[in-house]
């Protein structure tokens, strides 16, 4: 009886074999995954949006003013759609390439006998995607509060209040 234990013992222990499926092990790959599915709901909210906007259009009465209003809403619904499709689509893309980067990497890690996924990748990827998220814009006041750094003409350089200028009479 002991030699069976001891014999299923070493079978278990000696055998290690690699995951199937990593990709699932994987956050970047997961957090695809949910970038899709938040597209996915946004696309389905839209297109049924899109045909609210085309039952209204359809209900305008003529020659009010009206029709052009609902026109632009059905156009940039369309255009939205449009770009949301675009959006899955490249998604979709991304996660096959990381799901085949991820089997990659984790072979070379399992041969290697090396911890997957590896950490600092996705604080690179955390990083890129905060930086695509940040706002574009260039806002000069903001800049100068986040650097700490003001422009108030009432204070001299030394911070005492400016005195009235004097007066010419």
């Amino acid at each position: 009886m002991k030699k069976l234990f001891i014999l299923l013992f070493l079978a278990l222990s000696a055998c290690s074999k690699p995951d199937p499926n990593p990709e699932l092990k994987d956050p970047i790959y997961n957090d695809l995954n949910a970038e899709l599915g938040i597209i996915s709901a946004s696309l389905e909210a839209e297109k049924v949006s899109l045909k609210k906007f085309e039952e209204e259009l359809e209900a305008v009465v003529p020659q009010t003013g009206q029709i052009k209003y609902a026109m632009k809403r059905v156009e940039d619904s369309k255009s939205k759609i449009v770009k949301l499709e675009q959006q899955k689509q490249y998604l979709e893309l991304k996660i096959a390439a990381r799901k085949n980067t991820a089997h990659t990497e984790y072979m070379k890690a399992y041969n290697k006998k090396e911890t997957w996924p590896d950490p600092s990748e996705w604080r690179n990827y955390e990083l890129e995607k905060k930086l695509r998220a940040a706002k574009r814009t260039w806002d000069v006041k903001e800049r100068m509060k986040e650097a700490g750094v003001g422009l108030d003409i009432s204070k001299k350089a030394d911070g005492a209040p400016s005195e009235a200028p004097p007066s010419g009479h």
